[in-house]
C-alpha cells in the first residue's frame, strides 16, 4: 500500500491540473445553453411576439450605438430610440416572420440555386418594400403628413436600398444556407444592430440638409 502511495501526490496534482483546465468554462457554457434553450422554447410557443421583441432590441441597440458613438450630437434622444424600437416590434419583427416563412415555404432547400434565388428576391423585391415601410413609419411617427412622408421616402429610399446591397447579399447567402427558418430574425438582428446604425442615421436626418451616408 505504501509503495502505491509514492506517486500519489504527483498523480493527484496532474489530475487536478487536468481538471482545472476543463472545469471553469462549464458553468458559463451551461448558462448560455440554458438561455438559448429558453429562447428557442419561447420562439416555438409564440414566434410572432418573440421575433417582434428580438427586432425591438436590435433596433433599440442600433439607435443607441448610432447616437452615442457615431453621430455624437451631445444630448441623447430617448424619443428617437423609442421610435426605432417600436418599428422593430410592430413592423420589422412581424413582417420578417411572414416574409421569411413564405420565402422558405416557396423555395425550400439550401443548394446554390435556392440560396441565390432567395438572396435576389430579398434584395430586389423585399428590400425596397422594407424601405417604404421604414421611411413611411418614420414620417408618420414624426407627423410629417402624407406629402412629407412621400418626400422622405423619395429622398432616402435609394440610399437605404443601395446601402443594403453592401451588407445583405453576403449576410443572406450565409442566412439562407445555414440558418434555420425560425432563427432567421435573430440572425438578421445580430447583423442588423450595426446596419441599424446606418438606418437610424438616414431615418432621422433632417430632410432639409444632406445627411451622411
Amino acid at each position: 500500500g505504501m509503495m502505491g502511495g509514492g506517486g500519489g501526490p504527483r498523480d493527484i496534482s496532474r489530475r487536478a491540473a487536468d481538471g482545472d483546465g476543463e472545469e471553469p468554462p462549464a458553468p458559463k457554457a451551461a448558462e448560455a445553453a440554458g438561455l438559448w434553450a429558453a429562447y428557442e422554447k419561447a420562439l416555438e410557443k409564440d414566434p410572432l411576439l418573440i421575433k417582434g421583441l428580438t427586432s425591438m432590441t436590435g433596433f433599440a441597440v442600433g439607435d443607441i450605438l448610432a447616437q452615442q458613438f457615431i453621430e455624437k450630437k451631445g444630448k441623447y434622444n430617448l424619443n428617437r430610440t423609442i421610435k426605432m424600437a417600436s418599428f422593430g416590434l410592430l413592423v420589422h419583427g412581424t413582417t420578417s416572420h411572414w416574409f421569411y416563412g413564405k420565402l422558405d415555404g416557396k423555395i425550400p432547400g439550401t443548394d446554390a440555386g435556392a440560396v441565390a434565388s432567395k438572396v435576389f428576391i430579398d434584395q430586389v423585391l423585399w428590400n425596397p418594400i422594407f424601405g417604404v415601410m421604414f421611411f413611411g413609419y418614420m414620417g408618420l411617427w414624426e407627423r410629417q403628413g402624407v406629402d412629407g412622408t412621400i418626400k422622405k421616402i423619395k429622398g432616402d429610399l435609394m440610399t437605404q436600398v443601395t446601402g443594403s446591397w453592401t451588407v445583405w447579399p453576403v449576410a443572406h447567402a450565409i442566412n439562407f444556407k445555414f440558418i434555420p427558418t425560425e432563427q432567421r430574425v435573430l440572425y438578421i438582428n445580430t447583423i442588423q444592430i450595426f446596419y441599424n446604425c446606418f438606418l437610424s442615421i438616414i431615418g432621422n436626418r433632417d430632410g432639409k440638409k444632406k445627411g451622411r451616408k
